[in-house]
């Protein structure tokens, strides 16, 4: 098996090289030391195997833990996009959490199907057949990330050339661009890579030669780690979601964040808000050309409606509160009744008033 017959040396440097990566604003990019760390852990768990060639355990892990950090190398570009959306909020083709929440769910399934794949191909204990459903798992995972690297792509195309026309894209935000789109060109000619790999099967001699796995797998994913670190895309945003740039390309302004606050649970099933975008939800929460004093009365709003995390678990429908789907509607009704039980004790009082100002007037 190729894994047994990783070479000490490189494997080591590999591990070095990548933990040695300097992981910068955590906040804006959390995700970048989670598929370092990956990716280093793979590399460590193959170099123990390689003095121990007889323990599958080694292998298995080793492969597991190295095909699930570029899916989360592609997760960080989905999330570069999304700031960048909500950075520029006029321009963004779709709103940028359904960006952040269509591709984190469709970014989980690869990852499910990787870590389902993985371990049945690597294991060469296990039947032809379990090995063959490994195979086809990993080869779904990679057509599925292929697929979501083209949707991406023409998003964010799309983005650039309404950006560049509307004259807001400056140098910072080139950068960011630009190393966005480098780094989604490196995981997918890692995907192709992985995706022809399995297509041809454990006989090949790209799945039987070293120097592939080192070249398209190692070597290119350490340069990706690297371009990411370097280049830095927290250095070149602003770190709070609610600051945008106004449409003049040099003002920044704080707004009250182009959130979406449907229950987290509905999002995961209608991440584009199919309903949201029928009623016209999105023009009634476009917030970029208020006027100062409105932007802080909606940032106050939004503060004032905000659901805690715990409010979120106990009820993750929304269902009960002031402004829960059904309380509001409870709430009308307990006003009506409230409103009608005035109007009688109202109407009561006037007819006192009434009988008493006639008795007076009658002795008068």
């Amino acid at each position: 098996m190729r894994g047994r017959q990783c070479k000490h040396l490189d494997s080591r440097s590999f591990a070095l090289l990548i933990s040695l990566s300097k992981h910068k604003s955590w906040r804006t990019t959390v995700l970048l030391p989670w598929a370092a760390l990956l990716m280093i852990s793979g590399f460590a768990v193959r170099l123990a195997g390689a003095y121990d060639t007889d323990n599958l355990a080694y292998l298995i892990a080793s492969t597991v833990l190295i095909m699930s950090g570029p899916p989360v190398y592609a997760l960080i570009n989905y999330f570069i996009l999304s700031r960048l959306l909500y950075y520029i909020p006029y321009l963004a083709p779709l709103h940028p959490g359904r960006v952040a929440t269509t591709f984190i769910g469709l970014d989980g399934v690869c990852e499910i199907l990787i870590g389902q794949g993985a371990w049945r191909m690597a294991n060469s204990r296990s039947t032809d057949a379990e090995r063959q459903l490994g195979s086809d798992l990993v080869t779904a995972s990679l057509c599925l990330q292929a697929a979501l690297f083209g949707a991406f792509g023409i998003l964010a195309a799309q983005f650039h050339r309404r950006a560049k026309k509307a004259g807001v894209l400056k140098q910072d935000l080139r950068v960011v661009l630009y190393v966005m789109y480098v780094s989604a060109t490196i995981v997918t000619i890692r995907c192709i890579y992985r995706l022809v790999e399995y297509i041809l099967g454990w006989e090949s001699s790209i799945y039987q030669n070293e120097i592939y796995f080192w070249i398209f797998e190692a070597v290119i994913m350490f340069l990706n780690t690297t371009l990411l670190n370097l280049w830095h895309p927290g250095k070149r945003l602003p770190p709070s979601n609610s600051v945008f740039l106004a449409r003049d390309g040099v003002t920044e302004r704080k707004g009250p964040g182009w959130g979406d606050d449907r229950p987290w649970i509905i999002t995961i099933f209608d991440p584009f808000d199919i309903w949201g975008l029928f009623k016209g939800r999105d023009k009634k929460t476009q917030f970029w050309d208020m006027s100062d004093a409105e932007l802080e009365a909606a940032r106050a709003e939004k503060k004032k409606n905000k659901r805690g995390v715990v409010n979120g678990l106990v009820d993750p429908f929304h269902l009960w509160g002031e402004r829960g789907y059904i309380g509001r509607y409870l709430k009308k009704d307990k006003r009506g009744s409230t409103n009608d039980d005035e109007s009688v004790v109202q109407l009561r009082h006037a007819k006192q008033q009434k009988y008493s100002g006639k008795g007076t007037n009658d002795a008068v």
